[in-house]
């Protein structure tokens, strides 16, 4: 019977893989939580229930945009769907409303802050609700990637209703423990639960690691060159979007950035023009990816490490939702830790502002430092790329994944190796130091020559920390070339980074040097410093 209506309404032959058991436990009336990838089909899981059985179905999403599409692509099929939000006027809201009480649509739309309007809630209350449909439930655990508050009056509104609807909530990425705290903060009554077709077969999974900031530019460029149709690259930082977009476009290759600095209206058409494949690449922040509907997406490339297996899953399977090949490659660099444990720090500084208590506080820190671990162990570790993002989401299909030894559709299981990164004429850029002094440049030029810091103090005259400050200066204001990792070990920045973010003042080194042993010098945690400034953080 389920596949009659899927074709009816739909025009789909077949269930896509999960689909179908989460579609008939709704049917069936009982609360669901369904993890589903992005491309994964989840709009259909709420969407058919409320066709098949005429059952009057809320949909709870984040974003207006993405309702429309979905409420646009509903009726272009020659179903009726309404979107009901802050833009409408008490009458059109009413007349929705009438509509719904006739049974001329069963599905309709609300922003979670719908839900603090009470002249709405009263007027959703005089309907019988079947089913309420969270997406984006993730958002609703604040140990989610993207918690928003608003999502906390979800249970409070289904508490008020009449007769308790079935409950169902979908995200493309949540935890075990995000999870639990889905079904606790919905108030999910036995709820089934359903991890399914996070494996994306037509997906391939490539990382290049410790690039330069310079190298990983030109690797963005020579990727695009290579691959055809639209794509994305995702970049760290308003500043970087805006460059690499210049960069690319000097290159002969249509670019956009789109980051959260623009107005409303410029994001508007950023996105629109990219849905009509007006530019080949839009570089963006996370700001964009929530709620794009562009099947024939080619690549995704991350130029910069994302702060969670979550956050970066979500925003690779932009990448071909129609079912073709499709690549997902994420450049490392890396400062891509430093800059992550600058984020959190943060984060923790606001909390504090906000007057959260400290163990909560500890708590939130804590699983920010988790999830930052385990993308940085995706980006490492020589192991199938697929095995270890199923492995992370608890999806059964890693089992048949290790049977086969393997995906043999990532850069690890295809043994896979990098070209050499060449800039143009295959020439290294010469340095510009225009903003340093003679006293810098000697030093620089010495160390150039594969001097080391004593043999340059020696020669000079000048102590060993002098030196290194020379160096600095070249690295931060230059672009210098200063292997920090020459100087401070992996697990010595590990360190240094916590002790910043316990500190006081991060900016000042005395409040630093307190919080580490005796065998991590001024100097070090200077070089660790340089690497957050040089991303023109501070």
């Amino acid at each position: 019977m389920l596949s009659t209506h899927l074709e009816q309404y739909f025009n789909f032959k077949s269930f896509r893989p999960g689909q179908e058991e989460i579609v008939q436990a709704i049917v069936n009336g009982q609360d669901v939580i369904a993890l589903m990838p992005t491309g994964g089909g989840k709009s259909l899981c709420y969407q058919l229930p409320a066709l098949a059985s005429q059952k009057m179905t809320i949909v709870i999403s984040p974003l207006i945009a993405l309702m429309k599409d979905q409420v646009d692509s509903l009726k272009a099929r020659g179903l009726n769907a309404v979107l009901i939000n802050s833009s409408l006027d008490l009458q059109e809201i009413k007349s929705y409303l009438k509509e719904i009480a006739d049974g001329k649509t069963h599905i309709v739309y609300l922003a979670p802050e719908g839900l603090n309007n009470k002249l709405l809630q009263d007027l959703l209350k005089k309907i019988k609700i079947d089913i309420i449909a969270i997406d984006e439930a993730h958002c609703v655990s604040q140990w989610g990637h993207d918690f928003r508050p608003q999502y906390r009056l979800i249970k409070n509104f289904i508490d008020s209703l009449p007769t308790r609807p079935t409950v169902t909530a979908f995200t493309a990425t949540a935890t075990p423990e995000v999870r639990e705290d889905i079904i606790k903060n919905l108030g999910l009554v036995k709820p089934q639960v359903f991890v399914r077709g996070f494996d994306r077969p037509n997906l391939k999974f490539f990382v290049r690691k410790n690039l330069k900031k310079k190298a990983r530019e030109h690797e963005v460029l020579r990727l695009i060159k290579s691959m055809q149709g639209s794509g994305i690259v995702y970049a760290l930082s308003r500043k970087e979007t805006e460059k690499i977009a210049n960069f690319l476009n000097a290159e002969n290759i249509k670019a956009v950035a789109y980051h959260a600095g623009l107005l409303p209206d410029e994001r508007k058409k950023v996105q629109e023009k990219f849905m009509e494949n007006r530019f080949k690449v839009i570089v963006a922040t996370v700001a964009f990816g929530m709620g794009v509907d562009k099947a024939d997406i080619r690549f995704v490339i991350h130029s910069g490490m994302p702060s969670s297996m979550e956050g970066y899953y979500q925003e690779a399977g932009r990448a071909g939702r129609d079912g073709e090949k499709a690549y997902c490659i994420l450049l490392h660099s890396g400062a891509d830790v430093g800059l992550r444990h600058f984020f959190i720090r943060k984060s923790r500084e606001e909390m504090q502002k906000q007057g959260k208590n400290i163990a909560e506080i500890e708590k939130i820190t804590n699983a920010q430092y988790d999830k930052l671990e385990a993308i940085t162990n995706y980006v490492e570790n020589n192991k199938c790329r697929r095995d270890t993002i199923l492995s992370y989401f608890s999806d059964p299909d890693v089992s048949r994944i290790r049977q086969n030894g393997g995906c043999n559709n990532c850069d690890v299981c295809l043994n896979f190796e990098w070209e050499e990164i060449k800039t143009k004429d295959n020439k290294k850029s010469p340095t510009v130091f225009q903003s340093l002094s003679n006293t810098v440049l000697e030093s620089v030029q010495m160390y150039q020559e594969g001097k080391t810091l004593e043999q340059i103090a020696k020669i000079r005259s000048l102590g060993v920390s002098t030196i290194l400050q020379h160096l600095i200066r070249w690295y931060v204001e230059d672009d210098g070339e200063l292997n920090i990792e020459n100087f401070v070990t992996a697990e010595e920045e590990k360190q240094i980074l916590k002790a910043m973010s316990e500190a006081e003042d991060y900016t000042k080194l005395s409040p630093i040097k307190t919080k580490l042993p005796d065998n991590i010098s001024y100097e070090q945690i200077r070089l660790v410093m340089a690497k957050i400034q040089k991303i023109k953080l501070w």
